[in-house]
């Protein structure tokens, strides 16, 4: 892959401002903490937005913004950062949705106590997850894999429901205990190309240079899926996202669904396509089936939950569902609903969580019994929830629209009845969908109680606005979106082609 570097290290940049907030943060009164992070996450959306302007969409599947610098050259190992069109994706997605999150949680009644510490394991939260979607050195991608665990473990312990330590714990370990199938396969695949080449490398422009039989590069590839499927994650590799998300304080929850899941997914993309394309071939049969069963499987766990945050978390395994089908279905169509998907299942996943938040803070509880016709007496709040819903649905115009068509026609190339099977998984993410409008809006036990709800306004109704913008703009104006990734997936699919051809 070519690369092209930049006079002003703009990654860089990006990863340093959450850290200078970050020491501010330390340094300054606890009353300068939601300001300096408010300003921080702040500007870096900014970073991120005008780096659009400098990105060459001609060449979006080149890796533009390059920067190398060596940490163990011996070892081949650098901190090699830049972005092609999936990564700029991501890295835009996560600067919105980590400014949203500060936002939000400027005037979050839960977040009362320890208020330094919670801005601040969102602000490191950012610098990794940056490093996440920009690195292309394997050990410093697990590096900052690894890290994003650290924050959001004491965001969902310290701030958290009831359940908060048993959720925190149960997410620490189960993301950690696969992350250590990746560390196995990173350190094999370096190993391999010690005795192909002769020297040891972790880079990902060296290891796609790497030739495997076909069991090898299924055992290396199983080695990466497990880690990465728990983290999107797909069923059954689920069980610790409901309750996470379920114990997790609001801008917490928001995070995790809309950018966390998304290392999962992105690095199923990356690794598992770009470094083994002819074991994806091989397996794709499996994996689209797999992709399917966890879309329905997971719509069902959905109806029948009674917690409103669980019913959301369920939601968002229902869309990794479509993200895997459409990624493994190894066609253009395929990669662009994926990639859609990721990008418009952020949007959604974090409005559906901060409207949970919002109806908690006037109900105190995320019982769906207790939430009956509380969106009726908030007109604002109420036009948000359906926007958000119609997105979520997949109807024409809405933010998912594109991931579920674009599925259900990449699945048509091959057959009919594939088609009609992800059409089923579409039908039952609607079904959730139209539930859970029914009891927002048209279920009520005591109107009384609910006429003196004061509606959003003020730093919440900004936050929502942040993320409605955009869902709107993928809805109605998709190809803005394509344009930034599609020469990337044309390149993916191309060195899968080859690879084959070649093989």
């Amino acid at each position: 892959m070519e690369k092209l570097g930049a006079q002003f290290p703009l990654i860089s940049v990006s990863m340093i401002i959450p850290i200078l907030g970050s020491l501010f943060v330390l340094l300054l009164p606890e009353r300068f903490t939601k300001g300096v992070s408010f300003l921080s996450t702040g500007i870096s959306f900014f970073v991120a937005v005008c780096s659009l302007m400098f990105f060459d969409f001609s060449k979006g599947e080149r890796v533009q913004f390059y920067e190398q610098y060596p940490i163990i050259p011996e070892l081949g190992i650098n901190l090699s950062l830049g972005l092609d069109g999936l990564s700029m994706l991501m890295y835009l997605l996560t600067a919105l949705v980590s400014f949203v999150a500060v936002l939000w949680s400027v005037r979050d009644r839960q977040i009362d106590h320890r208020i330094k510490e919670y801005f601040l394991c969102f602000l490191l939260t950012e610098t990794f997850l940056i490093g996440v979607f920009s690195s292309w050195d394997l050990i410093v991608f697990y590096v900052f894999y690894e890290l994003t665990l650290v924050p959001m473990l004491f965001v969902i312990g310290i701030w958290g429901y009831k359940l908060r330590l048993y959720s925190a714990y149960k997410f620490f370990i189960y993301i950690f205990i696969s992350s250590l199938f990746l560390l196995l396969g990173i350190v094999s695949l370096a190993v391999q190309h010690y005795k192909l080449f002769g020297r040891f490398s972790f880079s990902y422009f060296d290891l796609m240079n790497n030739d495997y039989s076909l069991w090898l590069g299924v055992f290396l590839f199983m080695l990466f899926f497990v880690a990465f499927a728990v983290k999107t994650p797909i069923v059954p590799f689920h069980t610790w996202l409901p309750d996470a998300h379920g114990e997790a304080p609001t801008a917490g929850s928001v995070v995790l669904a809309a950018i966390l899941l998304k290392m999962g997914t992105y690095a199923l993309f990356r690794f598992n396509i770009g470094l083994f394309p002819k074991v994806v071939v091989f397996l794709m049969p499996l994996l689209v089936l797999w992709g399917i069963f966890s879309i329905v499987m997971a719509s069902w766990f959905t109806i029948s939950q009674n917690n409103l945050k669980r019913f959301v978390a369920y939601s968002s395994v229902s869309h990794m569902g479509f993200v895997v089908t459409g990624m493994f279905l190894l066609n253009l169509e395929g990669f662009r609903a994926s990639i859609v998907e990721m990008f418009a299942h952020g949007l959604t996943s974090a409005s559906l969580f901060m409207i949970a938040g919002f109806i908690y803070n006037r109900l105190h509880s995320f019982n769906m019994d207790a939430l009956k016709g509380s969106a009726k007496f908030m007109p604002a709040f109420a036009i948000i929830t359906v926007i958000t819903a119609y997105s979520s649905m997949g109807l024409p115009g809405g933010s998912s629209f594109w991931g579920k068509f674009l599925t259900v026609l990449s699945a048509r190339e091959y057959t009919t009845q594939l088609a009609l099977l992800v059409i089923a998984g579409a039908f039952f993410s609607a079904v959730y969908v139209l539930y859970f409008m029914k009891v927002l809006f048209l279920d009520a036990k005591e109107e009384s109680r609910l006429v003196h709800f004061t509606d959003i306004r003020g730093f919440k109704l900004s936050a929502f606005l942040l993320l409605l913008i955009p869902m709107f703009m993928v809805g109605l104006l998709p190809s803005l979106f394509f344009n930034i990734f599609d020469m990337s997936a044309r390149k993916l699919l191309l060195s899968v082609m080859h690879k084959l051809i070649g093989g």
